[in-house]
């Protein structure tokens, strides 16, 4: 019997062992990263919006390092082992392009596209789910950012409130409603993102919560 073939065989179970661990501390450096920038930007919640700039700025640093992070990633994954491995990051980039997306919401009042994503991250959505011939953020990612913006919305109207912010609760009502709207546009077929958008009507309850309160007490029309 020529042993050669196991021998050949645990090379590879080597190099493929290898390479899990390299992805996995790579990754570790990204999901340590994303905790610092979501540190860094839940202060938005403890400030009025003329101040929602400050934050947005001081998080620059933390969103250099994640395109640095992403792209240690991006380096050992070819593309065609990119689904064989990509459970390994993707909740980390799930968090990256949330924080995007909360980011731009501070500093703009507006949606993230998927050319802001590109633009902070360093690498493209892949809005079409075509076949990867390079490392990207997936449409999925992209779409679970967007509903991890919705708590955070919740949040930031009951915490304006607090700061004496009494208009904003009505913007970020009006931006949200308009943003689930075009939520049940899709067709969710992805088991996650279905159960998570069905939690949006929770966040979209509370923020409607705090509108009413305000209304009562007379400090909104």
């Amino acid at each position: 019997m020529d042993v050669q073939v196991f021998v050949d065989l645990q090379n590879q179970f080597d190099s493929e062992s290898s390479l899990r661990e390299e992805i996995s501390a790579a990754t570790k450096e990204l999901h340590k990263t994303c905790r610092l920038a979501s540190a860094k930007l839940s202060k938005a919640h403890a400030v009025p919006k003329t101040q929602s700039k400050q934050v947005t700025d001081s998080v620059k640093e933390q969103f250099a390092t994640i395109h640095t992070n992403i792209e240690a990633i991006a380096k050992q994954v070819r593309p065609v082992t990119f689904y064989r491995y990509h459970d390994m990051w993707s909740m980390a980039v799930q968090n990256a392009c949330a924080m995007v997306i909360f980011a731009v919401y501070l500093e703009e009042s507006r949606l993230a596209t998927a050319a802001d994503i590109q633009s902070y991250l360093g690498y493209r959505v892949n809005v079409t789910n075509e076949d990867v011939t390079e490392f990207v953020i997936t449409l999925e990612e992209y779409l679970h950012g967007i509903i991890s913006l919705f708590s955070e919305l919740s949040r930031l109207a009951v915490n304006s409130v607090i700061v004496n912010d009494v208009q904003r609760p009505q913007e970020i009502s009006q931006f949200a409603s308009e943003l689930y709207a075009g939520f049940q546009l899709l067709n969710l077929k992805n088991d996650s993102l279905r159960r998570r958008f069905d939690s949006i009507k929770y966040d979209i309850k509370k923020i409607e919560e705090v509108q009413y309160d305000l209304r009562v007490r007379g400090l909104i029309a």
